[in-house]
Order: structure tokens, then sequence, then C-alpha cells
């Protein structure tokens, strides 16, 4: 059986396809999720939340408009829009003038399953009014 030899330029070239598939491979793996807010009861506010992997952890960014420029809590909770577990999973910097960051100890993956919901509150003091919120799911 004859078996073609392969040139060491031949052989360095396909191992450098082979590595810039693996890296391209990794970027889409790494690649931000961006979710949707949608208003609440007629709060008149909606944004978007970037989640970004980072390793082990992720950076949440909310980005809110139509709010009333209090500080507002956010989190993660169990559920959906509708019915949502009271107490928060993850809880997020408030948002602040329609802006919050906050690095999570948890993977993308496991924030996008399906079965969390991230919600905006309208104020601290009414706290049980959400002014936004979002199945944590890509579409």
């Amino acid at each position: 059986m004859f078996i073609p030899r392969r040139s060491v330029p031949q052989i360095a070239a396909l191992c450098l396809l082979g590595f810039a598939g693996l890296s391209a491979l990794s970027l889409a793996a790494e690649a931000p999720v961006t979710i949707q807010l949608d208003a609440i009861g007629g709060s008149g506010e909606s944004g978007a939340a970037t989640l970004t992997p980072q390793g082990a952890k992720t950076l949440v960014e909310l980005r809110m408009k139509g709010g009333s420029g209090d500080p507002q809590p956010a989190h993660f909770h169990m559920g959906t829009c509708e019915k949502y577990a009271p107490r928060p999973l993850y809880p997020l910097q408030p948002v602040v003038k329609g802006d919050s960051r906050t690095t999570l100890d948890v993977p993308l993956d496991k924030l996008t399953a399906g079965d969390l919901v991230i919600n905006v509150h309208k104020s601290f003091a009414d706290i049980a009014t959400v002014a936004s919120c979002a199945v944590a799911k890509p579409k």
C-alpha cells in the first residue's frame, strides 16, 4: 500500500488550519448573549441584558431606557416573568440611570438554560413592582 509522504510545509499548513478551526470554535463558544427585557405592567421601561462569559464567571450588563432614574433592584429569579420565586437567585447591581454591571460567579450556560428570568424592579421603595423582565435564554 502506497502512502504519500507530505512535506514539512504541507504538514505545518494542515496543523495551522486545525488550530485556526479550534480557535474559531472557542471564540464562538465565548460569544456574548443579548437578551431583550420587555416593559411589564405599562411601566414603559425596556432594555437589554448582555451576558459575557468569562470562564466560570459571567459579566452581566443591563442597559435600560424609560426608567424613573432612581436606583432599581435587578435580579435573576427562578420561574417565569408571570410567576417567579420571590427570593432572588442571583442579585445584580442596581440599575442606576439606566445602567448596571455585575460579574457573577456563575457560568453563562447555567444562567441561560431557560429556567431563570432577569427582572428589574421599579425601585427599592416599590420592590414588589417589576418594571421589566425576560426569560434568560437566547432566542
